[in-house]
Parts: structure tokens; C-alpha cells; sequence
């Protein structure tokens, strides 16, 4: 009988772990086929706290994992008042709505593959192990927590050993200086699905403040029709950004390739190449303006 698995993904979890330990991002659709090969794959999941009103990029990046084939749980973060301080946090977490969704749905699989380093899940996985469920880890050293790890025994994957097979060719995230260990549980705590963001401006309490961008308004771009120069900032498989403005974000869209129906932007693409465009639109209904442009005349052949 072929055996039956399930992933479950903490979201904010693996991103600490991405950006903090690993120092490259995976790719989500290689990973459900690392995992799930040869395997009854019965169900995918990943738990995901946002903003009320989330950057267009995370927007994109979580309907792009329900098209890979996870089923998303989102929840609103939510805006907490410190009396004492005088700032507010947002906040959100997910470890019960994981918990429930593993035990309920324990009669679809023989394993499940939990994707996190937090010691809060240990009393999941000693619940599941008494159902006669095989419980793996799939974390990092630097992220795990001891008790975590010691619960199941040899049944752990170090991302780092799946590199060869998972590595997206997105740009590497920058690594932010460590201030934590897995030495113990409350210093395992860091990676939570906790998020706090200082005074609910977006950013982590630890991120130095980002610099005060202008008013939608009054940002100078190119006009509809104008044909630019840039080079590729990042690259997606939906297509690439642009470096047209520091303020602005500008989408060379696969469909606007010119190249007939491109399943991946990568393969035509690296960052830092030169392109030349031409505008096809600008939205300034947003924070941050979004330009659509097209690539101009025949370079790309």
C-alpha cells in the first residue's frame, strides 16, 4: 500500500528560517515533490498570519501556493495596545488552527510532515506518535528547538540537505544579524508565527526604520507609452520587476514578454539584465504605484 502523507507548513516559521539560517528561498513546488514523491500526497497545507491590507507580493506569493497545491489558513493580524509603552503590535498565530486541522484530519495519512521549529508543537506530535502516526520534522539546526527535535528521534530533515532538490533562482534573501539561539525553549520561541511589528508599520521590531518614501502622487514617472531602460530587480515565474523607480513597483508580466505563452519568467531572465519597455500603465490608487509596462520591439529574440 503506497503511504499516505500530509505537510503541514508554518509560514512565518519557515520564512526565519529562510531569511535567518538557510540564506536562500525554496521552492514550494519542488519541495511537495521532494516530499511527496512515490507517496499518496493527501493533503498540503500552510498557515499564514497577514496584514488587513497586505503588500501586492504577498498577495501573489499565497495564491501562488494554492496553485502549487497547498490550501492556504490565513488570519487577520490583529492591533495590540501597550499601555505601558505606548506602542502598538500586530499580532496573529496559527498553532491551533494547525494542531486541529493534524488531529482531525489523522485517519488521511501514515505521516505527516510538520514544517516548523517551535517547541509549542510538541504536545501535536506526542498526540499524533500515540495514534500510531509517523511524525518528521523538517526544520534547520539554527531554528530548531531541542524538545522539538528530541521528540522524534531520527525522523528529522534538515532543509539544508534538501537544498540540491528545493533552491528557488529567486534572489537570496539578506540575512539579518542572529540574536538567538535553540538552546533552550524560550529561546526557541523567536521564529513563532507570532508576528510583531513595531508600532504596526510593517516591520520587525529588529529591522533598522525604512526610509520616507513620497506620496504616490507625487513620484515623476515615465508616461503611459514612453520606452525605458531598466535593468531586473528580481525574478519571478509570473515575471520580472524592474528597477524604473525606488518608490514604484514595475512588472514585466509573462504575457507581456512578447514571447507567446511563457510558463517561467526565469527562463529568459536573470537579475541585473537590461531590458527596454514600454509603459503600458500606472496605477497610483496604492501606497506604492504599480507600473505595467511590455517589452518594446524585438529585443528579446
Amino acid at each position: 500500500m503506497t503511504e499516505r502523507v500530509a505537510i503541514y507548513v508554518d509560514g512565518a516559521n519557515v520564512y526565519f528560517a529562510q531569511k535567518e539560517a538557510l540564506g536562500w528561498w525554496i521552492d514550494w513546488p519542488s519541495f511537495l515533490d521532494v516530499l511527496g514523491e512515490d507517496k499518496d500526497l493527501a493533503t498540503a497545507r500552510w498557515y499564514q498570519a497577514y496584514r488587513a491590507n497586505p503588500e501586492p507580493e504577498q498577495d501573489r506569493f499565497l495564491h501562488h501556493l494554492t496553485l502549487v497545491g497547498f490550501a492556504v489558513r490565513k488570519k487577520i493580524l490583529k492591533s495590540v495596545y501597550d499601555r505601558g509603552s505606548g506602542e502598538t503590535t500586530l499580532k496573529g498565530n496559527l498553532d491551533i488552527d494547525l494542531t486541529i486541522d493534524a488531529l482531525t484530519e489523522e485517519s488521511r495519512f501514515d505521516t505527516v510532515y510538520l514544517v516548523t521549529g517551535d517547541s509549542d508543537f510538541v504536545p501535536l506530535v506526542e498526540a499524533l506518535q500515540s495514534r500510531g502516526k509517523r511524525v518528521v520534522i523538517v526544520a534547520t539546526q539554527q531554528n530548531v528547538a531541542v524538545e522539538l527535535r528530541q521528540s522524534v528521534g531520527v525522523n528529522y530533515i534538515d532543509l539544508q540537505d534538501l537544498r540540491e532538490d528545493i533552491e528557488s533562482d529567486k534572489r537570496p534573501p539578506e540575512r539579518r544579524p542572529a540574536s538567538h539561539s535553540t538552546n533552550s525553549e524560550e529561546d526557541s520561541d523567536f521564529a513563532d508565527d507570532e508576528y510583531e511589528y513595531s508600532n504596526g508599520n510593517g516591520h520587525y521590531q529588529d529591522d533598522p526604520p525604512p526610509p520616507v518614501a513620497p506620496r504616490a502622487g507625487d513620484i515623476e514617472l515615465p508616461l503611459e507609452g514612453e520606452v525605458v531602460r531598466c535593468r531586473v530587480q528580481a525574478v519571478k515565474k509570473y515575471g520580472v520587476f524592474l528597477d524604473l523607480h525606488e518608490h514604484a513597483k514595475t512588472l514585466l508580466h509573462v504575457k507581456d514578454m512578447n514571447r507567446g505563452y511563457v510558463p517561467d519568467a526565469g527562463q529568459y531572465y536573470r537579475v541585473g539584465d537590461e531590458v527596454t519597455v514600454q509603459i503600458l500603465g500606472i496605477d497610483r490608487d496604492r501606497d506604492v504605484p504599480e507600473v505595467r509596462v511590455q517589452i518594446e520591439g524585438d529585443e528579446n529574440y
